[in-house]
């Protein structure tokens, strides 16, 4: 007997990118494809007699970073919205979500969430996966070319290094949203 009840297969067009609206709006309108980021758990080798090593489980787990390729507007407000996020962590102290309330500033927070949403077939979200604390750290070459045929859009790529993220599951009959991670290792949702 299977585990899933659904046999549709998730779609690579199916995703909805949400940063922080007030303060760069232009980046989630023009991303074209996100790379969730991949998750490793360290492990340590043990010799025992004659084999060679032993893995041993990890004790932290090491996250890649998250890369967004965003179409490049006429305007290039997308990129400019990314670069200056870059300058302004460089050029200010750290400034979190709760330092802006408290010392009354208008600059936006060095670090910001940014939202996932995992869409069905019927483009209704079923999943939500959030990474807390995000910076941006690169921002890709943009290559002009006054010998293109074809009609293209010139993009641009961005990656994000990030503290962790947390995956909730969207119940569509119920509408009730559950955390994926469970301590007793089941899958939830």
């Amino acid at each position: 007997m299977a585990l899933t009840t659904n046999f549709n297969y998730l779609q690579p067009t199916g995703f909805k990118l949400v940063i922080d609206r007030k303060n760069y709006p232009n980046l989630e309108f023009f991303c074209q494809d996100f790379t969730h980021a991949g998750v490793i758990m360290n492990s340590a080798d043990i010799g025992y007699k004659k084999i060679a090593a032993i893995p041993f489980i990890g004790d932290k787990l090491t996250y890649n970073e998250m890369l967004a390729n965003i179409i490049l507007d006429e305007d290039m407000k997308s990129y400019i919205e990314m670069h200056n996020w870059m300058r302004r962590i460089l050029d200010q102290d750290n400034v979190t979500p709760l330092d802006r309330f408290k010392n009354a500033t208008q600059r936006p927070p060095s670090q910001s969430d940014i939202t996932l949403s995992i869409l069905n077939s019927a483009n209704n979200a079923v999943a939500q996966i959030t990474y807390r604390d995000s910076i941006p750290v690169a921002l890709t070459d943009i290559q002009f070319q006054a010998t293109s045929g074809a009609e293209s859009f010139l993009t641009f790529g961005a990656s994000f290094r990030f503290t962790y993220f947390d995956i909730k599951i969207f119940n569509p009959t119920t509408g009730a949203i559950t955390d994926s991670f469970d301590v007793t290792g089941s899958v939830t949702g």
